[in-house]
């Protein structure tokens, strides 16, 4: 069972190199000079080797983390534009003019997707969000297998700002699995730098409403660990998941004092099977098979569920997506009596 899961995770990756490399275009030279010919293209829209860093109606501006470089996508994943993003962000203020993409809701709710795993991964719950709300829905794209998390956090940074430059005052954000470390960094940098500045709010920087947490490894993640026992085990690991992955278990003694509990109302959904043994034998108590219930506790929580699902079905399965769409509308899962607030952490 061992060899066919490592198995699995070395021909997975050798599919995204591969296929990376067939939509990666060349770079430009260091000084970013010449206006490079573009033919409009379908790529795989990111994978794992691109950051989103602006998104403008269907239009999203991307940086590629090996060269640096910038693409335009539409919003079926066609590249319309690629150079340097000032090249990048004068075509997509060009098409927003000639098709006249309306500028965003002042409250716009972002979705963060897990380890491995790509924007389209949370379109079911885009869309179980968009049947309650009127805010627009975006979902930010990042390279989880690529860089660490304050890289990451820094790309959500630049991502959030350039939505704050574009009228955004309010978001939201559901975030799932490790998109958690990214968004709590990314919260505690904000914070540090909002204590540096005497309490002034950095430029740009929208104000947090609600924040829905979907199976977050809050306290690192004990099955990540597990893969360190054996050297095997413990060397493909490291390959395969890279700084951010080993930062959600070996390493996230490197990260854990920078994550920030949120200051605005935030509920937690976490996966589990109710015996309090839960799916996976490696997992202290109950668990969906990746995170622990208690892994997933945080202290200041305004509501926290525990449902009978796996990790993955979080994402698609009625039982977690109404309770989002509910917690973003009313700032409770089920009922405003039946909030179940976190006091403490591990309960």
């Amino acid at each position: 069972m061992l060899r066919r899961v490592l198995l699995t995770i070395v021909l997975g990756l050798a599919c995204f190199q591969v296929r990376e490399l067939f939509t990666e275009e060349p770079g430009l030279d260091a000084a970013g000079r010449g206006a490079p010919i573009n033919w409009q293209m379908p790529t795989f829209g990111g994978m794992q080797y691109w950051a989103d860093e602006q998104i403008a109606g269907p239009l999203r501006i991307q940086r590629n983390v090996n060269t640096g470089h910038y693409r335009l996508l539409n919003g079926s994943d066609e590249r319309l534009a690629w150079g340097t993003y000032p090249q990048c962000a004068a075509k997509l203020a060009e098409i927003r003019r000639l098709d006249q993409i309306k500028p965003p809701t002042t409250r716009v709710v972002i979705l963060l997707h897990g380890m491995a795993r790509t924007r389209h991964s949370m379109d079911d719950i885009a869309a179980a969000i968009r049947k309650v709300d009127g805010a627009d829905v975006v979902s930010f794209g990042y390279p989880s297998l690529q860089e660490d998390v304050p890289a990451l956090a820094r790309s959500f940074d630049l991502f959030v700002r350039r939505l704050g430059a574009d009228g955004v005052l309010e978001i939201d954000v559901v975030a799932y699995s490790m998109g958690n470390l990214v968004t709590r960094y990314w919260l505690g940098e904000v914070a540090a730098q909002t204590a540096a500045a005497g309490g002034v709010r950095p430029p740009n920087v929208p104000q947090l409403r609600r924040y829905v947490m979907l199976g977050p490894p809050n306290h690192g993640a004990q099955r990540a660990n597990l893969w360190m026992e054996n050297t095997i085990g413990r060397e493909l690991f490291n390959f395969a998941v890279g700084d951010g992955g080993q930062q959600l278990g070996p390493r996230f003694h490197e990260i854990k004092d920078r994550l920030a509990t949120p200051e605005a109302e935030f509920g937690i959904i976490a996966g589990g099977k109710g015996d309090g043994v839960g799916w996976h034998d490696g997992i202290d108590g109950d668990d969906d098979g990746t995170v622990g219930v208690r892994e997933t506790q945080l202290a200041g929580a305004t509501d926290f569920v525990v449902v009978p699902l796996k990790h993955r079905s979080l994402l698609h399965e009625r039982e977690s997506l109404e309770k989002i769409a509910s917690f973003l509308k009313n700032g409770y899962f089920t009922a405003a009596e039946a909030r179940h607030p976190l006091l403490s952490d591990h309960k």
